[in-house]
């Protein structure tokens, strides 16, 4: 297995190694145009870049391709977003000069999109030192950090798979251990291509929102995707709140979230102009009830709360809705001074998350629905006289056994850890507000970047450390890890 690990760890560092040469190479030309500040930066990024691809290079030379069980292939998983974002921290920190649980803390959020940043213009707990605002840290790192996050939405492992693996059995198993089952194409290898090509056309659809909406090029860019990878990074300390003044933009980044949400075969239908399919599928329409019923509450809270609409207008109400359920993360205000009901309407939005073969986090609409369908076929065979046969479709899927134990073992696990997270973190940090621990922890878990301020470089260890944890156990959903954990200490 080792031989095994160390050919897709090889794979995978070489994959997420080019954030860190692209944004070396753009640090680099703005320099030689004349900006200074950026020489460092770019000369971290590119050398650290240049080294992990050679790394990489040397472990898949090492290694061995054929990965043939699913237990090995989440070991693998676990391992390569563990690793990747340890690696990742290391410019990080030598090109700003910050502690490294701080590095690690933007790295880890960066890698599974959650978004939550400690670049907060503070004094960092470990040992004082410095940590900049977004707005002060120089381009290159700006640009590092936006290409990490567009990695991430799509998956280390499903560009692994998409861009380097080859065909056959290894990729059907990555790929599956990524969290995806579903498939646009015939193979793995080609739906993960096909996946990437959907993912750049809806990249590209954004930067046209965003510039349409009054973005500078640069800003539309960078919003454009971090935002179809529903993950929330700013190259403004502001986030979008920076365009408060321009509610296109707000409005631009609410489609663009939510796109970023939306299942790939939704969209792949959209493209081929199949709006049958559309049309029938059943968690685009539980998606759209969702955000529609959220909406409705947080404008009836917004409404009763003088506080809250004195100080915020309705489209900002409305915004963090639509970005807690997308689990995009960006922000258009300060959300530790709203109701205690509103914070309880993000942190549910931003567990459920958006749709399960998208971007997004959480545990997806779809788990949702079987899992209320599950409830509704318990219910008829008991009310309905004997002999009555439920159905068992929830659209294209059969809700057999497997697949609704599967679903809810996800959501219990998930659930079930967002709760003992949060009570970890209000335990080791009393002073948090209740409402400013749920929503953080369900912010980092869902993989969201909403913040209520507790991530800060000024936070305590114990909280940094906290969220790190959710956000990884976040990302694969947390099953797998227990999974991994179950096979230790079983052996």
């Amino acid at each position: 297995m080792l031989r095994r690990a160390l050919w897709v760890l090889g794979l995978s560092i070489m994959v997420s190694s080019i954030a860190l040469i692209a944004s070396g190479i753009y640090g680099l030309y703005l320099y030689y145009r004349g900006a200074t500040s950026e020489e460092w930066a770019s000369r971290v990024m590119l050398g650290y870049g240049i080294l992990y691809l050679i790394v990489g290079r040397l472990l898949y030379w090492v290694g061995e391709g054929e990965i043939r069980r699913a237990k090995e292939a989440l070991i693998i998983t676990v391992l390569v977003w563990i690793l990747i974002p340890f690696l990742e921290a290391i410019p990080f920190m030598a090109a700003l000069g910050i502690p490294f649980i701080d590095a690690l803390f933007e790295s880890v959020s960066g890698w599974t999109t959650t978004g939550l940043t400690i670049l907060s213009g503070q004094h960092s707990s470990w040992h004082g030192i410095y940590v900049p605002l977004v707005d002060e840290i120089p381009e290159t790192l700006k640009m590092w950090r936006t290409l990490m996050q567009w990695e991430g939405g799509l998956g280390i492992v499903i560009l692994t798979v998409a861009v380097l693996a080859p065909p056959g059995v290894s990729a059907a198993v990555l790929y599956l251990a990524e969290g995806k089952f579903e498939k646009l194409e015939a193979s793995f290898k080609r739906t993960s291509v096909l996946m990437g090509f959907i993912y750049l056309i809806l990249t590209l659809v954004s930067v046209l929102l965003f510039l349409v909406a009054g973005m500078t090029p640069m800003d539309a860019l960078h919003h454009a995707m971090t935002g179809i990878a529903t993950a929330g990074f700013s190259p403004h300390s502001q986030s979008l709140g920076y365009y408060l003044n321009r509610p296109a933009v707000l409005v631009a980044g609410m489609i663009v979230m939510m796109m970023g949400a939306i299942s790939f075969s939704d969209h792949w239908n959209i493209m081929r102009g199949n709006f049958k399919a559309l049309r029938d599928s059943i968690e685009l329409q539980a998606q759209i009830l969702i955000l529609g019923f959220a909406m409705m509450f947080a404008y009836i809270v917004w409404a009763i709360v003088p506080s809250f609409h004195e100080n915020y207008s309705l489209l900002q109400a409305l915004f963090h809705v639509d970005s807690a359920l997308a689990t995009a993360g960006f922000q258009a205000g300060d959300l530790h001074n709203v109701p205690e009901a509103y914070k309880l309407i993000i942190a549910v939005l931003s567990i459920i998350g958006g749709s399960a073969f998208s971007t997004a986090g959480g545990i997806k609409v779809l788990r949702l629905v079987i899992a209320v369908k599950a409830i509704s076929i318990e219910a008829d065979t008991v009310i309905k006289p004997p002999g009555y046969v439920p159905k068992r479709r929830i659209g294209k899927y059969v809700v057999n056994e497997v697949i609704v134990r599967r679903s809810l073992a996800t959501i219990t696990a998930f659930v079930s850890t967002y709760i003992i997270l949060s009570m970890i973190l209000s335990a080791l940090v009393p002073s948090y507000d209740l409402g400013d621990v749920l929503l953080e922890v369900a912010s980092a878990m869902g993989n969201v970047g909403l913040s209520s301020g507790i991530s800060a470089a000024a936070a305590p260890l114990a909280s940094k450390v906290v969220l790190i944890a959710a956000m990884l156990l976040g990302r694969l959903e947390v099953v797998s890890y227990l999974i991994v954990l179950k096979a230790a200490f079983s052996r």
